[in-house]
């Protein structure tokens, strides 16, 4: 039985060839959910050795562009694939709204696609979506439970507990700290958190002013409150993600970390895999056993 969790895309809006848009894919068993769908989602895939027409649902977790923007791409991708199944999307509402609106922006598009192309199946095509709520999401192989999280005035927004094999996994989703997701956390064996850097997030003329700066922060987390999170949790392992911004030294954020934490901790890398079963962590030929 394997429980895997491989990180996609670990960025931002700001763009960067080391790091994606936010994306991150779960492996259990036979159940393969893929976690938002950033920019540079469908290449991650085929890099990490998994095809999008493989996936069995994607969960959507808020509506922020960052987390949604190659929702179409990932469709037609998947079908270019061979998908011949019906996605299962799970997300809130307004961002359901919005990639409807994804699809009738191509409908002309794809019709002249499929008329011209014949393909064997359109099945692949066809989405059902379905409103994600604080709750349990049934799978074969995985337990998925979906917790509200702080980020407003963007809302609803979820983490997702993922339990499988007899380890537990917690995706905090973009949020300010909140006992939801402590709670949530509590003795995991991977929190997957997202971080906001407040110390290389300075004000940039022309840029970000520092009104900009505080607004940000104040639905994120910072190194320290990632820290206290899972240091009160107790969770056995840490990682960052969604890092803001995407260039932050890997070293001092650890640091950082390390000041409130005393758990094995690591920066989240694309394509980076994390193995719940036998607590590894590979990134490219380096592989740490925590």
């Amino acid at each position: 039985m394997s429980f895997e969790f491989v990180c996609l895309g670990t960025g931002c809006p700001a763009a960067t060839p080391a790091r994606m848009g936010p994306a991150h894919l779960v492996i259990a068993g036979a159940t393969k959910i893929l976690i938002d769908c950033g920019s540079g989602v469908t290449q991650r895939l085929v890099q990490a050795g998994t095809r999008g027409a493989d996936l069995d649902a994607l969960i959507v977790t808020h509506y922020h562009s960052d987390h949604v923007i190659d929702f179409w791409q990932l469709i037609v991708s998947s079908w270019h694939q061979g998908r011949a199944k019906p996605w299962r999307v799970s997300s809130t509402p307004p961002a359901i709204a919005h990639m409807k609106k994804q699809i009738e922006s191509f409908a002309d598009e794809i019709a002249l696609r499929i008329t011209h192309e014949h393909r064997p199946s359109t099945d692949g095509l066809t989405i059902a979506f379905e409103e994600l709520n604080a709750g349990t999401l049934t799978f074969p192989d995985v337990a998925i439970t979906a917790f509200a999280v702080d980020h407003r005035p963007v809302a609803p927004a979820y983490g997702l507990t993922f339990e499988s094999a007899g380890r537990k996994l917690v995706f905090s989703g973009d949020t300010a700290p909140c006992n939801a997701l402590e709670q949530a956390a509590q003795n995991a064996d991977l929190l997957v958190q997202e971080v906001f850097v407040d110390r290389e997030m300075q004000p940039t003329p022309g840029v970000r002013s520092a009104e900009t700066v505080a607004s940000v922060q104040a639905y994120h987390t910072t190194p320290a409150q990632a820290a206290h999170i899972a240091s009160s949790a107790q969770v056995r392992a840490l990682m960052l993600t969604h890092i803001v911004p995407p260039a932050a030294n890997r070293a001092a954020l650890l640091q950082e970390i390390r000041a409130g934490y005393s758990g094995p901790a690591v920066v989240g890398e694309d394509l980076m895999r994390f193995d719940l079963i036998n607590r590894i962590v590979k990134s490219g030929e380096t592989t740490l056993a925590l």
